[in-house]
């Protein structure tokens, strides 16, 4: 009679154990595919090419989103140091004796900010990319395609003359969201505040650049500017301006991400707020539901200002402007 609750024990222990080792099992596999280059973050982050987000990724991981075929990289939740703090500005004005603080004051103040895990495109979306969405929906396509048809060569280019309802709705065609300013900038820079995607030193070289673009180095900002206008006369700039996705290794983020700080702009969600960090340190991360104004994050080819360049420069544009420098990346929340 005493043997029969200790069996009972042991079938319900085998069937928790059997369980529990199952589920494990099932967390630790992972594809063998590995992301390259590693990120940072995670130098055995992998390639997840199922149909829909794994239910596990690791920071740095990378799921192909087979609606849209892009790359989307995991960014785990957690802390992340968002703006400028009086130390950074200082440095970079001591340094830029051009540049004034009014202009990078809506970077502050600097705070830490929590935020959920969320995938980013590890790219700005290409023209490819926005084609499947114009062929499957019917979308106006971008005013430079010619018959609604990607001009020959420009498939891995990133979309430009697309406006911020254009990128909402190509987002929620691909089962996304266009991301919110603190999801791009943590994407951008990591958790440790870093002032570029790569470190704190600027290199014009290390992305798509203006002076890369023009091939002047060391250049004033008048000087670009100036520049820029003439090339402009006997360039294309769809065609020269931007360079394919992913073209600049070095410009690479902690978890991967790539062109964040050059190529081209890219929007987010925000309607622009010149205090909104104020309330991000109050720990209101939700962001403004009304604006006059859109917010673009990165830099691009056209600017001549290295400060357009910084992970934490804030642009703000007429939520319906297209134009040859402006382009976006998808994200997706984690369930």
């Amino acid at each position: 009679m005493s043997l029969r609750p200790a069996g009972r024990f042991s079938v319900v222990f085998l069937l928790a154990a059997c369980v529990a080792a199952t589920a494990i099992a099932a967390a630790q596999e992972r594809p063998a595919e590995r992301v390259l280059p590693a990120p940072e973050v995670n130098a055995n982050a992998v390639v997840w090419r199922t149909p829909a987000p794994p239910p596990n990724p690791q920071p740095g991981d990378i799921w192909v989103n087979p609606k849209a075929g892009m790359d989307m990289v995991y960014i785990a939740a957690g802390q992340f140091t968002l703006g400028s703090s009086d130390a950074d500005l200082d440095a970079w004005l001591s340094a830029h004796p051009g540049d004034e603080r009014r202009w990078l004051a809506d970077e502050q103040p600097q705070c830490r900010v929590y935020l959920p895990g969320y995938w980013i495109g590890r790219t700005e979306v290409t023209n490819a990319q926005y084609l499947r969405f114009v062929q499957a929906t019917g979308h106006r396509p971008p005013q430079h395609w010619q018959g609604g048809r990607v001009p020959a060569g420009l498939g891995n280019h990133p979309v430009v003359y697309v406006d911020r309802e254009d990128a909402r709705a190509f987002c929620r065609w691909a089962g996304g969201y266009l991301p919110k300013e603190l999801e791009w900038e943590k994407a951008a820079r990591g958790t440790d505040g870093r002032v570029f995607p790569w470190g704190n030193e600027w290199d014009a070289r290390k992305c798509r650049s203006l002076e890369v673009v023009l091939g002047r180095r060391n250049a004033s900002p008048g000087e670009l500017a100036a520049a820029r206008d003439v090339w402009l006369t006997a360039h294309d700039a769809v065609r020269e301006g931007p360079a394919p996705v992913g073209s600049y290794a070095s410009d690479s983020s902690p978890y991967g991400c790539l062109d964040m700080a050059g190529n081209v702009e890219e929007w987010c969600t925000d309607w622009y707020d010149e205090r909104a960090y104020v309330r991000y340190q109050a720990g209101q991360t939700t962001p403004p539901s009304t604006g006059e104004r859109g917010v673009h994050r990165g830099g691009s080819w056209f600017d001549p200002k290295d400060e357009f360049y910084r992970c934490p420069y804030r642009n703000y544009v007429g939520i319906s402007g297209r134009d040859e420098r402006s382009g976006f990346r998808c994200a997706l929340a984690h369930e």
